[in-house]
């Protein structure tokens, strides 16, 4: 494997939790076009987790997320030689504040937001397939059932 870009980039995926759920959006318009996926993106400099998290959860969605419940969840290493990329994704989740109904914030990264359970955010076999590869690691890698579980 043979990668150009010798720059690894950092993502923040978030999992934004309301009512045991999960915000997960359908990618379009970049690498990872018709997958699921969370709202996230890029870490800036001098940038904590969890205050990009809650910038990127905003931006993308329009949902404000409550700063006290984001917490660090885990993370994984994706390479991406077919697109000569490689990231780091940071996992945060976050609790909504106030009104739910999340927006399409950016409609040429994202075709909707649908609010999905675990089991549906784990069958292979579900309508939320596939998933955007990071998401896809985290899903098969962590136990997510009590993340879950605490979501308000």
């Amino acid at each position: 494997m043979t990668i150009t870009n010798k720059s690894v980039q950092v993502g923040v995926g978030v999992l934004i939790m309301h009512a045991q759920k999960v915000l997960i959006g359908k990618r379009i318009g970049s690498h990872g076009a018709n997958t699921w996926q969370l709202a996230g993106g890029h870490l800036e400099f001098g940038e904590e987790f969890e205050e990009c998290a809650i910038r990127e959860a905003l931006e993308e969605t329009g949902l404000t997320l409550d700063p006290a419940s984001a917490k660090f969840v885990t993370a994984n290493n994706n390479l991406m030689p077919s697109i000569d990329r490689h990231y780091v994704t940071v996992f945060v989740a976050a609790n909504v504040l106030g009104d739910t109904k999340p927006k399409i914030m950016e409609p040429l990264k994202c075709e909707g937001w649908e609010w999905v359970t675990l089991d549906q955010l784990a069958d292979n076999n579900g309508p939320y397939r596939p998933l955007f590869s990071p998401l896809a690691k985290m899903v098969d890698e962590y136990d997510l059932k009590a993340l879950f579980a605490k979501s308000t």
